[in-house]
């Protein structure tokens, strides 16, 4: 049964106009953020806790080992803010009901769940011996019967399994799929594969958590067929997070690591998560929300980013072996990057390379001092962008890319933010240039927590209380 329902980006519908940047604000500066090096250790702790800083190391704050116990759970409360939208539990089942218990029982429920059927999960950890394969199948289910990701956990062979790869669940040739409520973690290379090449439709990735997946949390292949795509399909109320760093002898000397990268998508929304920590070894991990090669109708929005080593692309600067010799380089038409939090990471907030007919309205970023300037990227290949009612610790950097700006507010923003540092870019009464600054966007109708915008919005993601004087 297909519970989830993808959202559709709506058309700009505002005239064109050439804006302009605001002037940088130029107040004292105050370190609000603490720039942490990572000294000696190839990883953090092997088990997800709740961390502090103490001398520059990052240490646990709790104990526990078991993946199915509380401490997961207590680990994401501890910075997942409480208005970040909670998913609401999805209806019981219809149709075939398959319940498993343990890793056997639920391979051989894949190979007999009928048209319409589910199956449930219940609590414990399921160390998966291969990955599974879902193809063929139509309107299927796969959720934890508790509703509750924190108690059931599918793992792969870990984290440091080594070059012959190891993957989870892979989704081909199907049309309706929804995974929820699941943990998927310590496995090699990914969570989650959903195969474009084999043209999936109407595949959602509801309330689950990712955990020390060692390449990309969620993968979208792509083949040079211009045709195939996984056509409708969504990431929503999802926690991704990684305690690990990949060693220097990994692909791309560490750097090869995602939470989300997906190629040949069609109407597809990442909307209402959390990205802590994805890390590439020396500051050059791909971005949190990757999105590239010949994608399509796109919506990213309402998602926390802390501490990746980017926010959110648009794009790639190069093409992918799924691009034809020869062929035209376009990564995304028709997307809408919109009310994000993307605070710290090493490289940039957001990027757009080889992308059309883009809007990026209403984000808030902060920026650390390394690339301080790589707030926003407008690379190579881009035309047609819309970059509206922005906030940004940070710039605006046209990098061989066209777009046009209006009523952004960009600099050293210190004092605009509640708590940077750990991604709480919530306004403060300091924000007065931000406050009710913005130009209304109908398409924009509500903030990062889904309240109501005003008819004079703030700049940014997070909608203040204040009146307009």
């Amino acid at each position: 049964m297909n519970y989830c329902s993808a959202l559709t980006a709506r058309p700009f519908r505002g005239k064109r106009q050439l804006g302009s940047q605001c002037n940088p604000i130029c107040i004292a500066p105050k370190r609000l953020l603490i720039l942490i090096a990572l000294v000696g250790a190839t990883s953090f702790p092997a088990n997800w806790f709740g961390i502090e800083v103490k001398g520059g190391e990052i240490s646990e704050t709790s104990n526990g080992t078991d993946h199915g116990t509380a401490t997961w759970k207590q680990a994401v409360d501890s910075w997942v803010p409480s208005w970040l939208a909670k998913a609401p539990a999805l209806p019981p089942p219809k149709g075939q009901v398959i319940r498993v218990a343990n890793a056997d029982d639920l391979l051989a429920a894949v190979d007999r769940i009928e048209p319409g059927g589910t199956i449930l999960l219940a609590d414990g950890h399921y160390r998966v011996p291969h990955v599974i394969v879902l193809e063929g199948k139509t309107d299927v289910a796969i959720r934890s019967a508790s509703g509750d990701p924190s108690n059931t956990v599918l793992s792969g062979k870990g984290w440091d399994r080594g070059n012959g790869g190891d993957d989870i669940l892979h989704i081909g040739h199907c049309n309706g799929v929804t995974i929820a409520d699941l943990t998927f973690a310590d496995c090699r290379s990914y969570g989650i594969k959903v195969e474009a090449e084999k043209g999936p439709k109407n595949v959602h990735i509801y309330n689950c958590r990712f955990r020390d997946i060692g390449v990309r949390a969620i993968k979208g292949s792509a083949s040079q067929d211009p045709n195939l795509r996984a056509v409708k399909g969504s990431v929503r109320y999802c926690v991704f997070e990684n305690t690990r760093i990949p060693p220097a002898d990994w692909l791309f000397g560490g750097d090869y690591i995602s939470a989300i990268d997906m190629m040949a998508l069609e109407d597809w929304t990442f909307a209402d998560n959390a990205f802590r920590n994805i890390r590439g070894r020396n500051g050059g991990g791909r971005a949190a929300i990757f999105i590239w090669v010949r994608s399509r109708d796109i919506v990213v929005e309402r998602n926390l980013i802390l501490d990746c080593d980017r926010g959110v692309a648009f794009g790639n600067p190069g093409q992918s072996t799924a691009n034809l010799p020869g062929e035209r380089i376009v990564h995304v038409v028709d997307g809408v990057i919109r009310n994000n939090f993307i605070s710290g990471g090493h490289d940039c907030g957001i990027e757009l390379w080889y992308a059309q007919r883009i809007k990026v309205q209403h984000n808030s970023i902060w920026r650390p001092e390394q690339n301080w300037r790589r707030g926003i990227r407008i690379g190579t290949g881009t035309a047609q962008a819309d970059i509206v009612n922005n906030l940004v610790h940070g710039d605006i950097l046209a990098e061989g890319g066209e777009a046009q700006l209006k009523s952004n507010l960009v600099g050293r923003l210190e004092g605009y933010f509640a708590a940077p540092s750990r991604g709480d870019l919530a306004l403060t009464s300091d924000a007065s240039r931000a406050i009710h600054q913005g130009v209304r966007l109908p398409e924009v109708e509500e903030d990062i927590r889904r309240r109501p915008r005003s008819e004079h919005p703030d700049l940014g993601a997070w909608e203040s209380e204040a009146r307009p004087r």
